[in-house]
């Protein structure tokens, strides 16, 4: 999985909250832990920018979390990220703040899989070439053989490797960033999450903004929240 830049921007915002407030807002926690059905949400906001970083687990976006074994889980994913690209869309700031999206950055662990595939892809284009080349049917026939097997081997191991090194648990994450016009109107966020991924039942937020630290928790029957 690519590096996330938002978990230092979440931890510097926090660091510099009064040791007050952070005392008065005793339940704020992290929330790491690999739940079905719950996404995090960390928010910060430094004057006109606020950050967004989103985690979900596999099953909630995009149905699976083993590693992508055929074009249509790939294909899955694929539009998993074309929706998640669209924060503006995922995520309405107060109106009244007048924000726009600057950044997104979306990445997952199911990145692995387009390295190994596009790999396979190329070495097959490589062996259609050395078949041209090879003027002993009986010769090359041999070869390809053994090098069938060996890339049915590896292809196992691949899948079987992953699965177990992930434990099924492939996440997708997302870091948003807008600029607001007038950020201190910035009171208010409401979501399509629930419409567009229905396995999911709640996203746990933790936030700091401008004048305060605080906790709260998006359903399905509450996807808008003011503060």
């Amino acid at each position: 999985m690519k590096a996330r830049l938002l978990p230092s921007v979440i931890t510097m915002a926090i660091a510099t909250t009064s040791a007050a407030t952070l005392a008065d807002e005793a339940s704020y926690q992290s929330f790491d832990a690999h739940v079905h059905g719950e996404v995090a949400l960390s928010l910060a906001q430094d004057g006109e920018r606020v950050f967004i970083e989103l985690t979900a687990p596999g099953n909630d976006v995009v149905g699976f979390e083993h590693q992508p074994k055929n074009a249509a889980d790939q294909q899955a994913v694929e539009d998993a990220y074309a929706l998640l690209r669209d924060g503006g869309k995922r995520f309405q700031l107060a109106e009244a703040a007048n924000c726009q999206l600057a950044e997104t950055k979306v990445t997952s662990s199911f990145d692995d899989y387009d390295e190994h595939h596009g790999h396979d892809e190329h070495h097959g284009h490589d062996e259609h070439h050395d078949h041209d080349e090879h003027h002993d049917h009986n010769e090359h026939h041999g070869h390809d053989e053994h090098h069938n097997h060996d890339e049915h081997h590896n292809h196992d191991e691949h899948y079987g490797h992953d699965e177990h090194d992930q434990g099924n648990h492939n996440t997708l994450s997302v870091n948003y960033q807008f600029v607001c016009q007038t950020p201190q109107a910035f009171t208010e966020l409401k979501t399509d999450w629930f419409s567009l991924f229905p396995n999911t039942e709640a996203i746990k937020i933790q936030a700091v903004t401008d004048d305060k630290v605080w906790v709260d928790t998006l359903i399905r029957a509450k996807s808008h929240i003011q503060w």
